[in-house]
């Protein structure tokens, strides 16, 4: 993973190393029990970063890109980039 922002209210705008990208939603993560739970604040769900290519907030929760690109092409929501424009 190359890039990874946190939109409102629990969105993932992430972009993968083979150049895929989408918008993840982690709504239904954040009720989950475990450490998930922390990230219902919105303002701690944007502290997300990448470390080591995977999104991790300051409590050590991370989300796996594998996972995350998986899920993302199951639903239909994975997208290519735009081919270079011809001159």
């Amino acid at each position: 993973m190359t890039s990874v922002r946190a939109l409102p209210p629990y969105k993932l705008d992430l972009v993968f190393s083979d150049t895929t990208y989408g918008a993840f939603d982690c709504a239904a993560l954040i009720e989950e029990p475990g450490s998930g739970r922390a990230l219902k604040d919105r303002r701690y769900f944007g502290q997300v970063i990448l470390e080591n290519g995977v999104p991790t907030w300051p409590n050590h929760f991370d989300l796996s890109p594998v996972w995350l690109q998986e899920e993302l092409r199951k639903r239909d929501l994975l997208r290519l980039p735009a081919p270079p424009r011809k001159r």
